[in-house]
This record gives C-alpha cells, sequence and structure tokens, in this order.
C-alpha cells in the first residue's frame, strides 16, 4: 500500500522536492536556495523552514558529515507520484484503474494512441 500519509508534502515542500529530482544530486542550503530563489523568489529563511520540515517527514536525508550539510531527495519523483495516484484511485475511484483511465480519456488526457501505448505494455 501507498506510503502517502509519511510522504504528504505541501506544494511549497514538492518545490523543493521538483529541484533535488531535477539535479539527481545532494545539494547545500545555498545550492538550493540559490536555485529557489530564481525560480520562486524565495529567500534563505523560507527554504530553511522549507529542509526542516521535510527533514522532520523523512522526506529529504541531511548529511552533516561534510563541512557544510548536503540535502537529498528521500524518495523518487516515480515513487511519490505512484503514491498519489494510488491515493487517486481509492479514495475517489474506489479502487478502479479503469474508472480513471476512462475518465481520462473523457477529459482529452489520453487518446487513442496513448491507450494503444499502454496496452503495448501489458
Amino acid at each position: 500500500m501507498s506510503d502517502y500519509a509519511s510522504r504528504r508534502i505541501s506544494e511549497a515542500e514538492l518545490s523543493v522536492m521538483e529541484v533535488l529530482w531535477d539535479t539527481g544530486a545532494a545539494m547545500t542550503a545555498k545550492e538550493l536556495q540559490s536555485t529557489l530563489k530564481d525560480t520562486r523568489g524565495w529567500e534563505r529563511t523560507t527554504v530553511r523552514s522549507l529542509l526542516t520540515r521535510l527533514a522532520e517527514k523523512g522526506s529529504i536525508v541531511v548529511d552533516k558529515d561534510a563541512d557544510v550539510a548536503t540535502y537529498a531527495a528521500g524518495f523518487t519523483k516515480a515513487d511519490y507520484g505512484w503514491d498519489l495516484a494510488e491515493v487517486l484511485i481509492s479514495r475517489l475511484y474506489g479502487g478502479d484503474a479503469k474508472a480513471l483511465t476512462m475518465a481520462m480519456c473523457q477529459h482529452g488526457c489520453l487518446n487513442r494512441k496513448d491507450l494503444s501505448d499502454m496496452e503495448f505494455h501489458l
């Protein structure tokens, strides 16, 4: 079953996670703050607060062995995406993934080629 409850993160925290996932490597708080200042306009204190919250939740791994602490994602983007999908299917579609797929087709999120591509992987 999903780890969603333990990985539940806010939109702001997700912005930090996305930087870590996109980078694919551990980063210092200064590096994260620089990136997030450019993309979100966040100051040092905001980034530090988010890092503290993510560390408390176990969403990031903090390495304090070096002179400067580094931060890395505690789980992959794919794992988090699956957790969210699993919760969506379970809560809104009663565990029926086909119902979600049908809704996606009805709203134009999936077309025949997409369905054909998915069938190929079954």
